[in-house]
């Protein structure tokens, strides 16, 4: 990534830093309900073509190399807009294969 072209994370979310649903964590499995990303920034068009086929938030952040503090309020307002759908499944629940390919992204960031 050229520093040139560098956006500021606060410019991306607007100046927010937390995100208002308190489920959504790195290992939260999103998928998007629909094709259409007309209306929605750059970062978030992104979201939503990644997400054609379900995606971890923190694998969000690794592909678009962006903070994972920053993907979540993106994804967050993407759910609250009802574009993406999230997968809720109990931590217990999540096959150890996903969990190491989860922990060898987050290491990547």
């Amino acid at each position: 990534m050229n520093p040139d072209d560098l956006v500021r994370p606060f410019v991306i979310t607007g100046g927010r830093t937390r995100t208002t649903n308190a489920s959504l964590r790195i290992e939260t499995m999103v998928q998007a309900t629909t094709d259409r990303v007309s209306g929605v920034t750059f970062e978030a068009a992104r979201i939503l073509e990644l997400c054609r086929e379900p995606l971890s938030v923190g694998e969000i952040a690794g592909r678009l190399e962006l903070p994972l503090g920053v993907a979540m309020v993106l994804v967050d307002d993407l759910v609250a807009d009802d574009r993406l759908t999230v997968h809720h499944s109990d931590p217990v629940d999540i096959e150890l294969s996903v969990l190491t390919r989860m922990i060898d992204r987050v290491r990547a960031l």
